[in-house]
């Protein structure tokens, strides 16, 4: 859910460990109704995702080294309000030289039903109940972006790992959706801390520093000024003196 605008589709159900006969494509993106919004609160960590938005892959391959999220109920709000905190550590995980950053972006959801919520910040978004494993958190989303409208699968789950059973669920519902293949997460990269500024907070944090830096070039520059004349003119005043 990196912070698109889309409309998406939140599952929570045991995969079977049989089938009888094949599930079709109907049957694996079949929305789901919660019996209780409950269901969905709490942290739920990024294990894949999958999207046919331009580049996407290569971005989360490149930058995206591990993401969370926290979905709470606001005190003091009715039941239909959620809160979704997206903790994101953006660095070069395929290249042990560089470490990670975090950042946190807060929005807001609108439950509409039991299988329908929207938010308009940052983006519009509408999320529907997908089928997948009993700890997880599915989520189809499709946004607008210059004229066109893309779609995302990202999974979610209580664990870090997942067994191959599951995962081939999720890929089998990858392709219902004529998705490119999904990108994974190393679940043994560390998560970023529940403490992670607002993004916007470290955006304005940025914005202050460069400020005071820029205030203090007229001083920086009449400093080494100062310096070089001195450096030039001392030798003569000691010759000379």
């Amino acid at each position: 859910m990196l912070a698109v605008c889309v409309t998406v589709v939140l599952g929570l159900l045991s995969v079977s460990g049989s089938q009888a006969a094949p599930l079709t494509c109907e049957d694996l993106l079949r929305p789901l109704e919660l019996s209780s919004v409950n269901q969905t609160l709490g942290k739920w960590v990024y294990i894949a995702e999958s999207s046919d938005r331009p580049f996407w892959e290569q971005i989360l391959y490149t930058l995206l080294h591990s993401a969370w999220i926290e979905v709470s109920v606001p005190v003091g709000t009715q039941n239909n309000i959620l809160d979704i905190a997206q903790f994101h550590g953006f660095g070069i995980p395929h290249q042990n030289t560089f470490g990670f950053g975090c950042s946190r972006i807060n929005s807001n959801f609108t439950l509409h039903d039991n299988s329908t919520w929207t938010s308009v910040s940052p983006i519009p978004v509408t999320e529907v109940l997908l089928t997948t494993c009993s700890d997880c958190l599915l989520t189809l989303e499709k946004w607008g972006e210059d004229g066109k409208t893309y779609t995302s699968l990202t999974l979610y789950s209580r664990r870090r790992e997942l067994t191959a059973t599951e995962l081939d669920f999720y890929k089998k519902q990858v392709d219902c959706l004529s998705l490119p293949p999904a990108t994974f997460i190393d679940p043994k990269k560390d998560l970023c801390l529940d403490t992670t500024p607002l993004l916007e907070d470290q955006i304005a944090k940025e914005v202050e520093n460069a400020v005071e830096l820029i205030s203090e070039i007229p001083r920086m520059l009449r400093n080494a000024f100062e310096e070089l004349k001195n450096s030039v003119y001392q030798p003569f005043s000691d010759i000379f003196g």
